[in-house]
């Protein structure tokens, strides 16, 4: 419906506005250029945004990097990588003299159990 339609325009009272009128003000409000605190607001928040996505940015290449030094270590380990032949990998933490007496220690307590048990099998017989 134009505003034709609706019949003569009525006369209109100070401070009122024809809601269909063509030269309604608020309809040129989205064209006008923003001044003031909204516009700053506004490109403070374009502000932000960039400085946010400089970080991203920032991190994302740190990431890549990071990705590529552990791809790199992790093709290292396995051209260095030595397979038993069952494919179960052993590693000791102790050097050989010293994993040796650790494991003479253990196997001479268990010795003694051993004897003292058969000892008190055969004098319970």
């Amino acid at each position: 419906m134009d505003s034709e339609d609706l019949g003569p325009e009525k006369e209109e009272l100070p401070g009122q506005q024809n809601m269909f009128s063509k030269g309604d003000p608020a309809s040129k409000k989205g064209a006008r250029k923003r001044h003031g605190p909204a516009h700053l607001k506004g490109t403070r928040s374009l502000e932000r945004l960039r400085d946010r996505i400089d970080l991203a940015v920032k991190e994302l290449n740190r990431l890549r990097d990071e990705n590529q030094q552990l791809h790199k270590e992790v093709e290292a380990l396995k051209k260095g990588a030595t397979s038993s032949a069952d494919g179960s990998e052993v590693v000791f933490s102790e050097s050989g003299p010293e994993l040796r007496k650790t494991l003479e220690s253990y196997i001479g307590v268990l010795d003694r159990y051993i004897e003292e048990e058969a000892s008190r099998t055969s004098s319970a017989e």
